[in-house]
């Protein structure tokens, strides 16, 4: 071959030819194993019948380097009937579309995914992901241009597939396989191909103890807190913990870093292995040295605050006024907060430490630079494929060419998130060299519009099969409508409801609902068919007040003979028209599980004998939530208060319906008890008849135990349900306690209860009781 060509270009030598003016006759591509020759021909701008030029051939090797794609390019000419002949000669890299595990028992191939932090299986190329953070240039061009012709995969070199056996290696290594086995072979494919990871486990290796020598301040199990390694549990269901040493020297300096941050500034982490069988004893020694105490704390720079303002009550709380980091964190997060309420978005403080080694202390000056008031330029909204962006903004307490407050920045984002309609909201101010930054509103939306199929469940309604369509966020326009039909054994309710967001393009909503409620209760059903329209008004930012009124036409039947004369009395048909009013201050941070704030609730509704209705009562209901995270110890606690009082009284010679009475004890007012059993009895049937007056009070405490998730609680709960405000003694009182779990999902949370009451009443004699609830609760 060699007397038939010319070698024109290799890599990046000077093209050099004496072939101008001729026309290219050919073009052919040769050593291509991977990527197509047809993708490779139209990548190039070398075509049969354009005259040949030595920067043509030039800027076809630079094109093809630069798509990242070929580890090699040259270029042949072979000079032929006056014409030209072009040989592309490449060695292009595999694209692998698809990366396999063999032989992984211990660890599962979607783990093994995580761990190593690649995707093994490519789907649809997302080119706006593949560009991102890159401006338009003739290398991202070209890319994206030969992912679409290819439409799989990406390269992988060599060293990167070895970087993933790699990887492979030492997440074994975590689990206590050290003597893993780990090879590769790629099955190759023209256009695409997948490369298989062969896994041979080996033996794994246990953590048979874990001692301690030398830790005088900090117990055992506070120490295994900071260490990935563990000793066995049986509480823990943690028979054979793995054994790393790697893993296990990371541990020694989490454990030095703890020892630092708590002021042990020359504290000293060893350890020692003995190994029997494949199980290990290690023994942990610590040097932990004198705890060195804060001096002094000053802080310099500031203007704008003064010291108190600045420090608070955190020193108050450092017990021993020792040098711990976790204080002098929270005190400079303190005025980074502080800074950021009045628009100093970059302020910045400085720690400048001097230490006595001698006298083990530690002097601390914080210089704060408060930089200028920072304002926004631009509101960018990103993620809302659905959404229309007044949606969103018209929710924003701050805009364009206001100070960049973070208090009114951070009520944004709850509001955002409280319509219900995002998974997650986050708002990020993009720093800039000026005084103008962009605030970046990104949102995750949730699937609003869908059919539904699922399950509720409380202790009135028992279990309820539910089927929905319903369209939050309706054509993204922020209104709702839906359909619903549920049935259950106690239950049906079936709906049509519409609501307007913004109604008139202020912050007014106007719902409208028609629906068909049944509810069987042991000794009657009632049945519910009526239309509602309510319109609520924002009246400031925590505030909103509504009105409206209600038509039903309500029938009590099924009344069993064994039914209290209050029930009977029931029996038939009426009539109910209604009018509603209501006031409400929600300041909670999250409508599904509030962590702080509060939420007060006054509604007052009244029965009138207008179109043809039959009932005369006035209902009033006072509520109010409070909700506190614990900011003293960081310990994540959120304690929960709620007080309720209610009222109704008829007028006109009638009397309250038994469906408007109040019905004390059950999953939501007093656990322990069953649903209405911490009120008025019927006293030849022991069935609850309901009362007139309700007073409930409620303390609950939630502690973090999986994340954000899995809570586990204690409650409290004590009142009463009765017809007279005398009856209302301590003595008279209902209460339960006890201990439950919340389990927090993106679609309703969900709470179970096993409470004890303090009085057995007739009917519900049992000493405790399980409440389960799927939905929203407290």
């Amino acid at each position: 071959m060699s007397c038939l060509f010319k070698k024109v270009l290799l890599s990046s030598a000077i093209f050099v030819s004496l072939s101008f003016g001729q026309v290219i006759q050919k073009v052919e591509i040769m050593g291509a194993k991977y990527v197509p020759d047809e993708v490779i021909k139209a990548l190039i701008k070398a075509r049969e019948g354009l005259t040949y030029t030595p920067d043509l051939v030039r800027e076809d090797i630079r094109r093809l380097y630069r798509t990242g794609f070929f580890d090699r390019v040259e270029v042949y000419e072979e000079r032929k009937d006056g014409g030209v002949i072009l040989y592309y000669d490449v060695v292009d890299l595999p694209i692998i579309y698809k990366i396999e595990f063999t032989g992984n028992r211990k660890i599962k191939s979607e783990d093994l995914e995580k761990k190593i932090g690649i995707e093994t299986e490519v789907g649809k190329i997302d080119v706006e992901e593949l560009t991102k953070g890159y401006t338009s240039s003739p290398a991202i061009e070209e890319k994206v241009e030969i992912q679409r012709k290819l439409k799989l995969g990406r390269v992988l070199s060599r060293e990167e597939m070895e970087y993933i056996k790699r990887k492979i290696v030492e997440a074994y290594a975590k689990e206590g396989y050290p003597n893993v086995k780990v090879d590769y072979e790629l099955v190759p494919k023209k256009g695409a191909s997948k490369i298989v990871y062969h896994i041979f486990e080996g033996s794994p290796e246990y953590v048979s103890s874990i001692h301690f020598k030398g830790n005088k301040t900090f117990r055992a199990g506070k120490l295994l807190d900071h260490m990935e390694t563990k000793p066995p549990s049986l509480l823990a269901l943690r028979l054979r913990p793995p054994f790393s040493e790697d893993v296990l020297k990371d541990d020694m300096t989490r454990l030095r870093d703890f020892y630092v941050s708590e002021g042990f500034l020359d504290a000293k982490v060893s350890y020692k292995i003995e190994k029997k069988d494949a199980k290990y004893s290690i023994e942990i020694d610590i040097d932990e040295g004198k705890r060195y105490k804060l001096e002094s704390l000053k802080i310099e720079g500031n203007t704008l605050f003064s010291y108190d303002e600045l420090v608070g009550a955190f020193l108050k709380k450092n017990k021993g006024g020792y040098y711990r980091e976790e204080v002098i964190d929270q005190i400079i997060s303190n005025i980074k907060r502080q800074y950021s309420t009045i628009g100093f978005l970059n302020v910045s403080v400085v720690k400048d430490e001097k230490i006595d080694s001698e006298g083990k202390k530690v002097s601390l000056t914080l210089k704060v630079n408060e930089g200028e008031p920072v304002y926004i330029d631009r509101v960018q909204v990103r993620g809302n494929y659905e959404s229309r962006d007044y949606v969103i903004r018209r929710e924003m307490r701050v805009q364009e060419g206001e100070l960049a407050n973070e208090r009114e920045i951070e009520r944004s984002r709850t509001r955002i998130f409280n319509l219900g309609y995002y998974e997650d909201v986050s708002i990020e101010p993009l720093p800039s060299e000026g005084r103008r930054w962009d605030l970046e509103v990104k949102v995750r939306e949730r699937f609003t519009g869908q059919f539904s199929v699922g399950l509720g469940y409380n202790q009135v309604t028992k279990v309820a099969g539910f089927v929905s369509v319903r369209k939050g966020n309706f054509l993204g326009t922020g209104d709702i409508a839906g359909i619903s039909v549920s049935y259950g054994s106690n239950y049906k309710d079936n709906s049509l409801s519409y609501t307007k967001k913004w109604f008139l393009n202020k912050p007014m909503d106007l719902t409208g609902s028609l629906y068909d409620r049944r509810i069987d209760y042991t000794t009657y059903t009632v049945s519910r068919t009526g239309l509602d329209f309510i319109l609520s008004r924002e009246l400031a930012e925590f505030w909103r007040v509504s009105g409206g009124f209600s038509i039903q036409r309500v029938r009590y039947s099924n009344i069993s003979s064994d039914a209290s004369a209050a029930i009977r009395q029931e029996a038939g048909t009426r009539q109910s028209r209604k009018l509603l009013f209501g006031i409400t201050r929600d300041t909670r941070d999250n409508y599904l599980f509030p962590t702080k704030g509060a939420l007060t609730e006054l509604s007052y509704s009244v029965a009138v004998p207008v179109l043809g209705g039959t009932e005369r009562f006035n209902k009033v209901t006072l509520s109010h939530q409070m909700f506190m995270k614990d900011t003293l110890f960081d310990t994540g606690l959120i304690l929960s208060l709620k007080g309720v009082v209610g009222m109704a009284e008829p007028y006109g010679g009638k009397t309250v319906p038994l469906d408007e009475r109040f019905f004390v004890g059950g999953d939501f007012t007093i656990r322990g008890y069953k649903y209405g059993y911490a009120g008025p009895l019927d006293p030849n049937t022991n069935d609850p008849i309901g009362a007139s007056r309700e007073l409930i009070l409620s303390a609950e405490l939630n502690y973090p135990i999986y994340k954000n998730i899995l809570y586990g609680a204690v409650f409290y709960d004590t009142g009463l349900g009765a017809n007279s405000w005398k009856d209302f003694k301590p003595q008279n009182f209902r209460e339960g306690f006890g201990v439950g779990i919340r389990f927090i999902t993106p679609f309703a949370p969900i709470k179970l209860d096993w409470a004890f009451k303090t009085k057995k009443v007739p009917g519900d004699t049992s000493r405790s009781k399980l409440h389960f609830v799927l939905g929203v609760f407290f």
